[in-house]
């Protein structure tokens, strides 16, 4: 049975959003970068013209895949993306320069976890440089709107300085130089800073002739977050336009660009907020802020403020309430179940869930199978399932897709997305429980007059932790939905495998901080140490997070800037000792740990003794390797995970013992020596004393050798060791 979850839009909460704005080394090109956020065995190669500002859309990408070409196309971001790559497969992309001369990468293998991310350039790379809006040549370039709200960093600005560039839609290029032949003239554009220390300050300046606008003074130490808002009148209505939220970096300025849509557009206004805050359905009437808690149950003692970013006045008080049931918020799980009796390619999906726990069959849910590989639709392979909640598929098994399929299904509006599937030997069965909540989040609405200019959020305490929106500003033509993340403000998880390396267990894979806030998280002026198992060997850290994260000597591992909103992710190792054939793992957890994940490569024998409410299980790589899988590990905050490995290979006794006893007789030998040299005069070795002391020296390797447990012979061969050497 192969057990596999579902990937659905809001399933969970989503975290927020955050651009950490690092200028990109030249050193960076043709090196990949590892990033576990990509799907597994997915590579991602961008291809800019000497700037990573100036994306290279339909450019083509040739992938050696173990010696074998595949090739792809750049994208409106310059991005061409390989998917379905084997693990441990040794890869190297190709482009063409602007010369037609060939680019290479470096040779590198796909990812065990996750994939990569690669970048290559047509011209020669000069950093940051260059116009920072300027659109892809040698290709079409995105629409303003395809880039707005995406900060980006910008060498040829001063570090600390954050420029916005406010547009309809509107920005083409002339003579190599982006431009806005219309541009928004004084409209207000504000920047609010979220701190480390729970401060809040707005600045809210005018656009120049050209809809530009710049701030200074920005702090460069990871302590501040930086939101960039503002709204753009437009027909009857307002495009509301905010981008995510910039850490800057000391190297580099940072620019973005807010468009909204054509003036002349009849679109209908766009919010940029329901980008960053998981919408529901509801509709809020104008002059209406409606706050909705996301996360962990409230008590009845939580009370709703808003307030005004700039004065810090509260504007108003709400003891928050249950709203409707949100039935886009599927949670779904999926068996899928080969069935010997089913030919192959043929597809059966079973359905059943509906609100709260229900098991009902569920009707009318679409399902269509796509390449696993490409994920391109395969013609024909479309069904609903009917009032029995099942529906069935068939397709040629000449027609099956090399890399097997995935079902994609839509519930009540969510499209999510099953694991590969192969149908290649025999039929089979996907088995969906999908269900829904029968009760509201809570939420507290304001009456709201909305002001030019005016930026507000939503804040509740619960347990002695505040909580915070992000900024936002109102408008007349429509209401306003804020979301306050009630979570643990931050949460750790790792996934590690694992492997027996001399007399080492070996450990290496990601770390995760997740910070459930809008602003950074500063533990303190040191960092965020995160402690390893007691009695670790060393630490390394992967060469692309060493500027944020050290190895903390006998300690673990310090994160040094402040963890952005959203969180820090990178992958590190260490080694625990295994001694008598055993690993004890002792890991200290004050943040606890949630949806954990650890693999343990078996051996002959190997045993695990888990904690409490963790369970495992021996399963078999694609390689055929036996791995022992520690899924969905989650231990309470204070807690220790821990374990024991027992059972694994134990160096023999007599390695041990013997370079000990050797060592205690070169040091008797040394004072002997001594001793001997202050006595009397130096003299030659009898020949019969070297004779007797090699017998006796090969007699005690041999007695730990066999592990013979004679200790009255032992203490005999030492003794006249001893008097051998002081004669």
């Amino acid at each position: 049975m192969k057990r596999f979850a579902f990937l659905a839009a809001l399933a969970l909460a989503a975290l927020p959003s955050t651009t950490v704005v690092v200028a990109q080394p030249a050193a960076a090109l043709g090196n990949p970068l590892p990033d576990d956020n990509l799907p597994k065995g997915t590579i991602s190669v961008r291809v800019v013209a000497g700037t990573p500002s100036i994306p290279v859309t339909g450019h083509d990408v040739t992938l050696s895949v173990n010696n074998e070409p595949r090739s792809a196309r750049t994208d409106a971001a310059g991005r061409a993306t390989f998917a379905g790559l084997p693990p441990g497969a040794m890869l190297q992309a190709k482009i063409a320069d602007t010369e037609g001369k060939d680019i290479l990468s470096s040779v590198f293998p796909v990812p065990e976890q996750g994939g990569a991310r690669l970048m290559l350039s047509t011209k020669p790379f000069t950093g940051m440089g260059g116009d920072a809006e300027a659109g892809p040549r040698g290709g079409a370039m995105p629409e303003a709107r395809a880039m707005s709200g995406q900060p980006r960093p910008e060498r040829a600005d001063a570090p600390g300085t954050y420029t916005v560039r406010v547009t309809y839609n509107d920005l083409k290029m002339v003579d190599g130089k982006l431009t806005d032949p219309n541009p928004p003239v004084g409209t207000p554009v504000s920047m609010v800073a979220y701190g480390a220390d729970d401060s809040i300050a707005v600045t809210t300046k005018k656009t120049t002739k050209d809809g530009h606008v710049t701030f200074d003074n920005l702090d460069q130490t990871g302590s501040t977050a930086y939101f960039v808002l503002a709204t753009l009148p437009r027909g009857n209505g307002f495009d509301r336009l905010i981008a995510v939220p910039a850490i800057p970096d000391p190297q580099a300025g940072v620019r973005a660009v807010l468009s909204g849509d054509k003036r002349d557009a009849g679109t209908p206004p766009i919010d940029d907020y329901t980008k960053l805050v998981p919408q529901d359905g509801t509709i809020t009437p104008p002059g209406k802020v409606r706050v909705t808690l996301d996360g962990v149950p409230v008590d009845d003692s939580v009370m709703v403020t808003l307030y005004d970013a700039a004065t810090m006045k509260p504007l108003g008080v709400q003891k928050p309430r249950e709203g409707a049931p949100d039935p886009g918020q599927v949670r779904a799980q999926a068996d899928f179940n080969p069935v010997k009796d089913l030919p192959a390619g043929t597809f059966v999906l079973e359905v059943k869930g509906g609100a709260g726990q229900a098991a009902a069959a569920l009707p009318g849910i679409g399902v269509t199978l796509i390449n696993a590989e490409t994920e391109a639709p395969i013609e024909g392979a479309t069904n609903t399932t009917g009032i029995d909640g099942r529906a069935k598929i068939e397709i040629p098994v000449a027609k099956l897709p090399p890399k097997g399929v995935k079902a994609a299904l839509v519930i009540n509006g969510k499209q999510m997305g099953s694991a590969p599937i192969d149908l290649s030997a025999t039929g089979g069965q996907l088995s969906v429980t999908a269900n829904w909540p029968t009760r509201g989040k809570p939420e507290a609405v304001f009456d709201v007059a909305p002001k030019p200019e005016q930026v507000l959020f939503a804040e509740t305490k619960m347990s002695g932790q505040m909580f915070r929106s992000l900024p936002f500003q109102t408008t007349a033509d429509a209401g306003t939905h804020a979301s306050v993340y009630v979570y643990p403000r931050t949460l750790f998880a790792f996934s590690v495998h694992s492997f027996i390396e001399d007399q080492l267990l070996a450990v290496q894979g990601t770390f995760e901080i997740t910070n459930y806030s809008w602003a950074p998280y500063k533990a303190s002026n040191d960092g965020l140490l995160i402690k390893l198992p007691a009695r670790h060997k060393g630490g390394i850290i992967a060469p692309q997070d060493q500027n944020d994260v050290s190895v903390a000597q006998t300690e673990g591992f310090r994160l040094m800037r402040p963890v952005p909103p959203g969180g820090r992710k990178f992958r590190a190792g260490f080694s625990l000792p295994v001694e008598d054939g055993e690993v004890h793992w002792n890991f200290d957890l004050p943040m606890g740990t949630w949806q954990s994940g650890m693999e343990i490569r078996q051996s002959e024998g190997m045993r695990v003794e888990l904690p409490p409410g963790v369970q495992g299980e021996t399963r078999n790589a694609s390689t055929g390797e036996p791995w022992f899988v520690i899924d969905n590990i989650t231990i309470e905050r204070g807690q220790s995970m821990v374990m024991t490995i027992r059972g694994l290979p134990a160096e023999q006794a007599w390695k041990i013992w013997v370079p000990r006893l050797v060592g205690i007789l070169v040091v008797l030998m040394i004072g002997a020596g001594i001793a001997f040299g202050i006595r009397r005069p130096i003299a030659a070795a009898k020949p019969d004393h070297e004779a007797r002391r090699q017998k006796l020296l090969d007699e005690l390797v041999v007695l730990d050798r066999d592990g013979v447990k004679d200790t009255h012979r032992r203490t005999q061969i030492i003794d006249e060791l001893e008097r051998l050497w002081g004669a």
